[in-house]
């Protein structure tokens, strides 16, 4: 019975608190009625209950973590400080019996606190001092010398690029000189000594990357300058006249069209100018030689060839082996000549060149 009452009386209450609730919205030319139902009200007060006690169980859990960690990090401080204690007693010997009242102004204890410096610690300091020493000053030299390779590598190039120009003016192909160069070596006078031993690879220069271009780019210049020494890029007469051309003309003797295959040039002292050898070489002939008169021949390796004609008495032998600027014979008028000149040709590999090219290129040849 009293069951029932109780139940009658909870339901007139959720009546009288959730009943029916009508609301009214009034908006321009509207008017809208939202109905809310008591059992629709009970959920949202329910939701708003369940969301206060969580958050009142979410705070509580929070202030007790915290607390907890408040704990835990007072024990964590009172134990490392005990363990620095019993350190501080064992270093210093400092026992029960000896404990006395310290303060910040007893001079002993303040001796005592100041930081330790063992031997071995200060030994130990100077040895990482000096490391970080040799360290930086490895790192000077290797800069110091990677911007001497870089200045080596730029001036190589530079007179590389030079030299090959060079060679280009002549008419000649730089690169079938450079294989000519590798295939067979230069006449015997510029050939390197005998050499042998056993091959010792050289590790060093794997600590020094930059230095294998550098070397390839002197081996390079080293092979353009050894080429150079054997181009005839000089004149054979000093300050000489130039008195006909290379290439076509007219013939001195029937007035026919012809091809003349060299330069024709004249000294001051006529019949007593000294001829002299514009590069390196090894005289393969030296005599008469038909309209050439007594001539001499000249290779100066890599194909290419000097002939010096109407010479009127040689200085030179077949065999000989000659350098720039040696005296291989005096000019005349022997053979096919109208008087006194050297007729002179330079001829790769048995073709006719024009020799005034090889003189203008010499020109712009750098003093090494």
């Amino acid at each position: 019975m009293q069951i029932g009452v109780i139940a009658n009386e909870v339901i007139a209450c959720f009546k009288r608190w959730f009943h029916k609730r009508s609301f009214i919205i009034v908006s321009e030319h509207k008017v809208k009625h939202i109905s809310i139902s008591g059992g629709f009200q009970f959920s949202l007060v329910m939701a708003l209950v369940a969301c206060l006690v969580w958050a009142s169980y979410s705070t509580g859990n929070f202030y007790a973590a915290r607390s907890v960690l408040k704990e835990r990090t007072q024990a964590l401080r009172s134990v490392t400080s005990a363990k620095v204690q019993n350190n501080f007693n064992s270093v210093f010997h400092v026992g029960p019996a000896s404990t006395r009242h310290i303060t910040g102004d007893d001079p002993e204890i303040a001796s005592l606190s100041a930081p330790l410096v063992t031997p071995s610690a200060l030994a130990n300091n100077k040895i990482f001092a000096r490391i970080a020493t040799l360290e930086h000053k490895v790192i000077e030299l290797t800069n110091t010398n990677d911007a001497i390779v870089q200045r080596i590598r730029d001036k190589t190039a530079q007179r590389i690029d030079e030299l090959e120009s060079i060679i280009k003016q002549t008419g000649l192909s730089t690169n079938d000189l450079k294989k000519k160069h590798a295939d067979k070596a230069p006449p015997a006078d510029n050939r390197k000594g005998a050499q042998g031993g056993p091959y010792i690879p050289d590790t060093s220069l794997e600590m020094w990357p930059q230095a294998n271009e550098m070397f390839e780019s002197l081996d390079k210049l080293a092979m353009l300058r050894q080429i150079m020494r054997n181009l005839p890029l000089d004149k054979p007469i000093p300050n000489a006249e130039q008195q006909s051309q290379f290439g076509h003309r007219i013939d001195p003797f029937n007035g026919h069209l012809a091809f003349h295959a060299g330069l024709d040039l004249t000294g001051a002292d006529g019949t007593n100018t000294k001829i002299q050898s514009p590069a390196n070489g090894k005289v393969i002939a030296a005599g008469h030689n038909g309209a050439y008169g007594i001539s001499i021949d000249i290779d100066h390796g890599y194909g290419i060839v000097t002939r010096y004609g109407h010479l009127s008495s040689l200085n030179v032998e077949e065999g000989q082996t000659v350098k720039k600027g040696d005296f291989i014979g005096t000019m005349g008028s022997t053979g096919r000549s109208t008087g006194p000149h050297l007729h002179y040709e330079v001829r790769y590999h048995d073709r006719p060149m024009n020799p005034l090219n090889f003189i203008t290129a010499g020109r712009y040849v750098p003093e090494e």
